[in-house]
Formats: C-alpha cells, structure tokens, sequence
C-alpha cells in the first residue's frame, strides 16, 4: 500500500467515524425522549388502573405526539446515515456539487450547530457536475466546512457559492468570523496538513485562498 493510499484510508476512516458518532449521539438523544415519554404513558395507565386519576385524552395526544415527531427524527437520522453508507459504492462517478454540499451540511449539521455558525448557500444556477469519487468529495468537503465553521473559535458566517466557468468548476466558501479576521500565521495553516493535500491531490482538485475576501476554494479543472 503506498504511502497515499494509507493516508486516504486513515483519512477516510476519521471520517466515517466522526459523521456516525454525531449521527448515533442524535439517535441516542431521539431513544432518550422516546423512552421519557413512554414512561410518562405508563405512569398515566398505571394511575388510571388504579381509580386514583382518569385517564387525560389531551395529555395522551400531546405525548404520543411527542413520541411521533422523534420517530420521524429517527428515521430521517437513519436515511442520512444510510445514504452516508453507500457513498463508497462506486469508486468514480458523476456528482453534482451542489446537492453533495447539501447533504453533508445535513449530515454535519449537528456539529455546526455546536460551533454557532450561520452558513447561508448560494444554489448554482445550473448543475455543477464534476466525475469523482463520492466518499472521499464529501470529506473534502466537510474538510473545508470544518475549517470555515470551526477554526478560529467564534460564531463564523459562512457564504458558499458555486462557479462553473469555461476553466473549472469550484466550491466557493467566503467567511466573516464575528469579531476579527483571520491573522496570516492562520492562513498559512489552513489546507497545509498531509492528509488535506492528499485528498486534494487524489480528487484532482485544487485549493486557492483569497485573503482579500477572507474564503477559499475548491477548483476543479475541466474535463475536455
């Protein structure tokens, strides 16, 4: 195994493994309601057998509705997660960059939520397909969310557009960190680990900074 591909699958399996941990600890927090609140029906029905209190119509509706609104939470975690799985179906394929974005902000929402971060999307006006392998584009991704929502430490805003000219196709993040730009020692960190430039690298892709806007990007050349 080269020294790459070693970092691909190390890259890979971190990965994985952070969405699924996130998306579990939703599940947990989903399991934990459900079971409060079947509680709370037995209770109701054990005080109801007994003739100390009659049965409150209201207050059964309100718990089971309780109870269907984190079923349905549940199983839209679950479709996530099973979307999530079979990214690595296909090595190649063609990917639309915009619905891929979309997805991992909805698989990595709850870990955005946690930094405070505003991200508002610009829809391209057409498709923006690139042919590339789907798992490893959705870490490159988060990669570049994680670094726009979460490295300097504050309530970031992030806009992310979408270009599609004649040269290439690209991801655009522009961020605005609450109370003050980035430093240079802090851009100069940024997509400069091994693991970064090795996803880079192995999606043909490219990754230039604009300081002047404070964002970056993520370029794809065309395919002729």
């Amino acid at each position: 195994m080269t020294q790459d591909n070693q970092i691909l699958t190390q890259t890979g399996m971190q990965f994985f493994g952070k969405m699924t941990a996130s998306a579990t600890h939703e599940l947990k927090n989903n399991l934990a309601i459900i079971n409060e609140n079947a509680g709370l029906l037995e209770d109701l029905s054990m005080m109801a057998q007994g003739n100390r209190k009659p049965l409150e119509i209201e207050r059964i509706e309100t718990i089971s509705q309780r109870l269907q609104n984190q079923v349905q939470r549940a199983d839209k975690v679950l479709t996530k997660l099973n979307r999530f799985s079979h990214s690595v179906d296909v090595s190649n394929q063609d990917v639309d960059l915009g619905q891929t974005l979309g997805f991992v902000l909805d698989l990595a929402s709850r870990l955005i939520e946690m930094q405070g971060a505003i991200v508002e999307v610009v829809p391209p006006a057409s498709p923006v397909i690139v042919n590339t392998n789907l798992f490893f584009l959705e870490n490159m991704i988060w990669r570049a969310l994680e670094i726009a929502c979460c490295s300097t430490g504050q309530k970031n805003q992030v806009s992310i557009s979408f270009g599609n000219d004649t040269a290439a196709s690209s991801i655009e993040f522009l961020i605005q960190a609450a109370t003050k730009q980035w430093d240079e020692k802090q851009w100069d960190e940024f997509f400069t680990s091994e693991k970064d430039n090795t996803l880079a690298r192995y999606l043909g892709l490219t990754i230039k900074t604009n300081k002047e806007k404070n964002g970056f990007g993520l370029f794809w050349p065309k395919q002729i």
